[in-house]
């Protein structure tokens, strides 16, 4: 799939960083010819709203109904339809992300689907990175690598886990902070906030389908040290790959609490999607597939296969 991707008013910086994640989108089949925007039609305009070349090909991009990534916008906007938006700072594997919905919205999964802070740790997953995440006056810090999440104060924890779906959550990269003089003194593993937060919204989380999940690591439950189901699904799933589907029949609890502890997992890094593994039918040798002259032998002889006194 060939596609054109045109840039305005970008600094070089991201510019580099656009560029590497065109080249990786070669993963997905798709080949990206990338250049400096001059007003042509094309598959996706990326402009820098902090210069006035990017503000202007944003107005011009925008009357022609074209496809529009931006960058440099302080403030979470309200979602449009074929516009995104990313910090100027985000990693390229955000970049990587949005152009891949942008050009192939079909391939989109339920993760990529979800928005809120929840969907922030999902498209953080992997990030090496300390990320600082904000929603109007709440800010908390991100720290996938560490499985800290850490806030000001536990009111700003209360308020992200009851926004965890909301809308208008965005993520900056974070300076190093010098974790005892920044205030962000009330720190919680990751994997037990998530599952908390999951669990409080376990109806409205859309149920993970067709896919195999299997744990990389085992979760920290520590905070739930009284949750047998949790101990249970996480066993199941350190084992072997299942669907949610299959694994909440087989231990018997709710699908809908099974599918929360799945998404809080996938959230925190802990749990991967599984490819299938076809396995060759292995040829069995059974009596009704013996070679016919065996047949006729034993019929001969007035012996049956697998019958009677006499076996073959």
């Amino acid at each position: 799939m060939q596609v054109h991707i045109d840039v305005a008013g970008v600094p070089s910086e991201l510019e580099m960083r656009i560029s590497l994640a065109c080249r990786l989108l070669a993963a997905y089949q798709v080949q990206v010819d990338m250049q400096a925007w001059n007003g042509r039609l094309c598959d996706v305009v990326i402009v820098d709203m902090q210069s006035e070349p990017g503000r202007v090909a944003y107005e011009v991009a925008s009357r022609r109904s074209l496809p529009i990534l931006r960058f440099g916008i302080e403030e979470p906007a309200q979602a449009t339809p074929g516009m995104f938006q990313l910090d100027r700072h985000a990693p390229v594997a955000a970049v990587v992300r949005a152009l891949r919905e942008m050009l192939l919205p079909s391939a989109a999964t339920e993760e990529e689907a979800v928005s809120g802070f929840l969907g922030v740790c999902l498209r953080e997953t992997g990030c090496t990175s300390d990320l600082q995440v904000n929603h109007g006056q709440v800010s908390v810090m991100l720290r996938p690598a560490a499985g800290r999440i850490h806030a000001r104060s536990v009111s700003d924890l209360l308020a992200v886990e009851a926004w965890l779906l909301n809308p208008g959550w965005f993520s900056t990269l974070a300076s190093e902070p010098n974790w005892e003089d920044a205030g962000w003194h009330v720190s919680r593993s990751l994997d037990g906030f998530l599952l908390i937060a999951c669990r409080r919204f376990h109806g409205r989380l859309p149920i993970l389908e067709h896919r195999a999940f299997k744990l990389d690591r085992w979760p920290d439950l520590g905070s739930m040290p009284e949750d047998m189901d949790s101990l249970r699904l996480a066993a199941l799933l350190h084992r072997s790959a299942w669907t949610v589907r299959d694994l909440a029949q087989h231990a018997d609890i709710d699908i809908a609490w099974v599918n929360a502890f799945c998404w809080a997992t996938l959230a925190c890094g802990a749990l991967s999607v599984v490819e299938p593994v076809v396995l060759a039918a292995s040829p069995r040798q059974t009596h009704a597939q013996a070679p016919g002259m065996l047949q006729r032998i034993a019929r001969h002889f007035g012996m049956r296969f697998g019958h009677g006194p006499f076996r073959v």
